[in-house]
């Protein structure tokens, strides 16, 4: 990975476990990739790649996953996203970096969304994939379901519930709906690949939870109304949402890592395009 290294910044609670390209271009600024989950910073590594060619990239791992740090909030006092938002801005200011272009998607998207919306100044321009909007019993089943809290056994049964739902992840959506309707339309990606995924699943295994708690919980239409930043958003009519936005679609709809080099460079130039626009 010519150009790109790994490196840990100190916040009060812990450490940030980030990837960081080493192009350092005066007249553009960083811009900060934020992963969706249940994943890490990791699967965003070939995008990092491209885009590094040209610009300052930043790929931290949120807390509590990867090998950041976990929030430290028990269960009777959950973190929200704004919690993640923070640790976020403080891991920036660590790093001497002020202004950025942020993209987010999924998760990492409601964590973009509200830095954009709780530090306007700190978000330049802003891209964002996927953003669901769930209610009612689809929200209570991905709030149940989706990312549940995972407790090691002796015996390893947990290990197999981690392998299982992230092989399950590549198949279907929701990933517990084993269904014809549920299906995505790619396939399983090769076994080393998912080797690698699985490894990024185990380390935040006791942790990732917390997380998506946040999300589920998160006032994803009230913080959509209240976006300042240039915004470039995925389809789903969430682009009428949002005062200074408009929509794309992504050529890269999947996670880079298991993608095809040619797709990662187009979605790359994408959002080239959008960042250096006037």
């Amino acid at each position: 990975m010519a150009g790109v290294k790994r490196a840990f910044a100190d916040l009060a609670e812990g450490q940030v476990h980030y990837w960081v390209s080493e192009t350092r271009v005066a007249d553009k600024l960083p811009i900060l990739l934020l992963h969706p989950g249940p994943g890490t910073a990791r699967i965003q590594l070939p995008l990092l790649e491209v885009l590094a060619e040209t610009r300052t990239v930043l790929a931290p791992d949120l807390m509590g996953m990867g090998d950041s740090t976990p929030p430290p909030f028990d269960d009777t006092d959950p973190p929200g996203i704004d919690y993640y938002a923070d640790a976020v801005s403080r891991f920036l200011d660590s790093l001497n970096v002020g202004t950025c272009d942020v993209y987010g998607s999924s998760l990492g998207g409601r964590v973009a969304i509200e830095l954009a919306v709780s530090q306007p100044n700190r978000v330049n321009r802003m891209m964002l994939g996927m953003v669901r909007i769930l209610e009612g019993k689809h929200l209570e089943d991905m709030a149940h379901r989706h990312a549940p809290k995972v407790e090691p056994d002796q015996s390893g049964v947990y290990v197999h519930f981690l392998w299982s739902r992230m092989r399950d992840l590549y198949t279907y959506f929701p990933w517990f709906k084993h269904t014809a309707a549920s299906m995505r339309k790619t396939g399983l990606p090769n076994a080393d690949l998912m080797h690698v995924a699985f490894i990024e699943q185990v380390k935040m295994a006791t942790t990732a939870y917390k997380a998506f708690s946040a999300y589920y919980r998160y006032p994803i239409r009230e913080k959509l109304g209240q976006i300042k930043a240039k915004t470039l958003v995925r389809g789903d009519g969430i682009a009428e949402m949002i005062a200074n936005a408009e929509e794309w679609d992504p050529a890269l709809k999947g996670d880079p890592l298991t993608s095809t080099p040619e797709l990662v460079t187009a979605f790359a130039a994408q959002m080239a395009d959008f960042m250096d626009a006037a």
